[in-house]
């Protein structure tokens, strides 16, 4: 309907609504454009009522419609499957016949109780009795041209208005609200039959009985242990005493204040435009939904326990911004909540160690770790490997060096082989000592000596071999040894001369007799030996005992008792 008027004051019943003329059947409805609990509906007539009508309503915004009364002068003719007297249960659908008189011609009035007080309800808070009151839509349907309905005599009455006209002085619909949070906080599901969010600032709104059958609203009573309590005002606490928008909060039981914001309240669909101040228990955001840098939500734990935000594990060395982690679980994102993202070269849940290959963790160094710098012709396995803290390389056998890039003394040629270098080999009687260049192998040759072990002698030269005066074990004296015979070997070279060997205990001597050195000059005394504990000797001392002292005049002069102690 169009051009209703909302308010007669201040000359009621000196204006009303009227209908087209000439239209006999009527039908009016409004739309709420929200859901409330219907309580009763009041119609004044202009002039006389309807021979016949019906209340309908729709709580689903107009997609269904159910019938909550009829009304007629004559039911059975106007509405004949419909049961004909006073209801005996709340959800009984009838057709009454008292309000469809033609007496009186004019202000008469149609009355409809959703609780009609003769019809005792035990819970009228029952989630039936709040389902049948639930209304987006009322609806009239209006008939005035009935049979048995006659108003020839009575044209007087009607003034200026004809017949077939609805005029219609007072269209009253009484009801609350079926969610009551004025818009400050979470929006009520559509589904919900009472409020599942409190008004800021207030008790959630109650309906009682004012007398029976009566449902009507009680004014919220505002909560003055909380800190907004003075926020917002009015019967629903749904204005703001300062005449602002209301401020109303959720906030996850983690902060006591809020604020308004415009800009929420629009970005919200002008839902909720509270903003929650003063977060507590490490949370933050327009709720305190979320967790505060370097916190994460437990997934464990409600939004609302105030352990839901624990601290982050990251070690603030290998871990990005200092220590971060994900606040939340986000799987779109790739977020797990508590996870550690770090730097580009740490690994480990929270970033606390380099990864394979990189050493050396630091907070100033912007990826975390340095690379290894191993030669991986020295290291073992994965040449790239190192110690993560030192940075030391794992080297082979026969390798030394922080990068493993240096032969042991006495070894060359650093390879790709297993052990990683080779025996120098230098020889006994041509070479000094047994020490050799690592990258050639050349070891260091007495005079008039060439080879890579010294084992040749320069052209013009000649020498005599190692072991020219031999002189065998078995022929000495022995303390605690015994002589031990063996066979030489047939396919090679046996690796002894004489019969065998002097096979001595520890704390034994041998004393060999040597009687046919040429002349005084410098002699090497070497001893062969074949070890049967697989440790070598721990200490052997030799001892040269001469027949006379040394000539001062000798080439051997110069010799003093401690050289003959070795």
């Amino acid at each position: 309907i169009q051009n209703v008027v909302t308010s007669f004051a201040p000359r009621p019943k000196k204006a009303w609504w009227q209908s087209e003329n000439g239209v006999e059947h009527v039908s009016i409805q409004l739309d709420l454009e929200a859901e409330f609990h219907f309580t009763h509906l009041i119609m004044t007539f202009k002039t006389f009522r309807p021979a016949a009508m019906l209340v309908e309503r729709s709580a689903d915004f107009g997609h269904t419609w159910k019938v909550y009364r009829y009304f007629a002068y004559d039911c059975a003719a106007s509405f004949p499957h419909v049961p004909h007297g006073p209801p005996r249960r709340i959800d009984d659908v009838v057709c009454e016949s008292r309000y469809s008189d033609i007496e009186p011609s004019t202000e008469g009035e149609v009355i409809y109780r959703v609780l009609d007080p003769a019809i005792p309800i035990r819970d009228p808070y029952s989630p039936d009795i709040q389902s049948d009151g639930l209304i987006t839509h009322p609806r009239l349907n209006l008939d005035w041209e009935q049979e048995g309905w006659n108003l020839q005599g009575r044209a007087g009455l009607l003034g200026n208005c004809r017949s077939g006209e609805a005029v219609l002085v007072l269209f009253c619909t009484g009801g609350v609200p079926a969610c009551l949070c004025c818009g400050n906080a979470e929006p009520c599901p559509r589904t919900a039959r009472l409020c599942t969010a409190t008004c800021v600032g207030a008790e959630p709104p109650q309906l009682r009985a004012a007398q029976p059958g009566h449902m009507q609203p009680r004014a919220c009573e505002p909560n003055h242990a909380q800190a907004w309590a003075n926020t917002v005002c009015g019967l629903w606490c749904h204005m703001p005493c300062s005449g602002d928008v209301p401020a109303g909060c959720d906030c996850n039981e983690h902060s006591r204040r809020c604020h308004f914001d415009m800009a929420v309240f629009l970005a919200t669909g002008n839902t909720s435009g509270g903003v929650c101040d003063g977060c507590q228990h490490n949370t933050m955001g327009r709720r305190c939904h979320l967790c505060k840098p370097f916190y994460y939500k437990d997934p464990t734990k409600d939004l609302r326990d105030p352990t839901v935000c624990r601290a982050c594990d990251c070690d603030p060395e290998g871990s990005l911004d200092g220590g971060l982690c994900d606040g939340a679980d986000d799987p779109a994102r790739g977020l797990i909540a508590g996870q550690c993202r770090c730097k580009e070269h740490v690994a480990g849940p929270r970033c606390d160690r380099c990864k394979p290959g990189f050493f050396g963790l630091s907070a100033d160094n912007l990826q975390g770790c340095r690379r290894c710098q191993c030669d991986p012709r020295g290291t073992v396995a994965d040449g790239s490997r190192c110690d993560p803290v030192s940075g030391e390389c794992f080297c082979k056998r026969l390798v030394t060096g922080g990068s493993c890039s240096q032969c042991l003394p006495e070894h060359w040629g650093l390879s790709h082989d297993l052990p990683g270098c080779r025996p120098c080999d230098c020889d006994v009687g041509g070479a000094r000592n047994n020490l050799c260049a690592m990258g050639t192998g050349q070891c260091q040759c007495h005079s008039h000596v060439i080879g890579r072990q010294c084992e040749q002698v320069e052209t013009g030269f000649y020498r005599i071999n190692l072991d020219h005066y031999t002189y065998e074990a078995e022929d000495a004296r022995l303390h605690q040894g015994s002589v031990v015979e063996r066979e030489p070997p047939p396919d090679r070279p046996a690796s002894w001369t004489g019969i065998g060997f002097a096979r001595m205990l520890e704390g034994g001597w041998v004393e060999f007799h040597v009687s046919d050195v040429p002349f005084s000059t410098e002699y090497d005394v070497v001893i062969r030996y074949e070890p049967q504990h697989p440790e070598a000797w721990q200490e052997v001392r030799l001892k040269v005992l001469r027949p006379s002292p040394v000539s001062a005049s000798s080439r051997c002069g110069n010799t003093i008792p401690a050289d003959d102690q070795l």
